[in-house]
């Protein structure tokens, strides 16, 4: 039995570019929001209330499936094994804020690394507020403010 050689996959891209007559690169327009790609990096200022400035750069993934599960069961490490509805509202929105963005920011300064060791919620929902801007327009939906539940039955599950 001979290997058959399998041809290699081509980007979405590669084939429009293929269709269109042009290349890779022509395809990609300058005018595209960088917040309808997967990947968008954004500078964030935040000055807390004691006056202490946080800056940087951070590069937010629009998150697979997989990666979806993978926020769950970090959500459910930091509930430290209590009950979801036995959760303080407060309490349950921090812990998919930080899961969340444990997940999807792909690139953070070192002050960012461990995001539950910092020690103001109002710098990780102001984080959470341009992840969330990100993923709404990626998706075609207005943001939402905060990760928290609608309803006490979105947090029994």
């Amino acid at each position: 039995m001979s290997a058959e050689t399998v041809p290699e996959l081509k980007t979405a891209s590669q084939l429009a570019a293929e269709v269109q007559g042009t290349t890779e690169q022509d395809v990609v327009q300058d005018d595209v929001d960088p917040k309808d790609q997967r990947e968008y990096t954004f500078e964030f200022d935040y000055t807390d209330a004691r006056g202490k400035q946080w800056k940087d750069k951070f590069t937010n993934q629009i998150l697979s499936i997989r990666q979806r599960q993978q926020v769950k069961i970090i959500k459910a490490q930091l509930g430290g094994g209590i009950a979801v509805s036995a959760l303080d509202a407060d309490i349950w929105t921090l812990n998919e804020m930080v899961a969340h963005m444990t997940v999807s920011l792909i690139k953070r300064p070192d002050w960012a690394k461990e995001l539950t060791s910092l020690l103001d919620e109002n710098l990780i929902e102001a984080l959470y507020e341009e992840v969330a801007s990100h993923e709404a327009q990626f998706h075609g939906r207005e943001a939402s403010v905060t990760a928290g539940p609608v309803s006490d039955k979105d947090r029994t599950g």
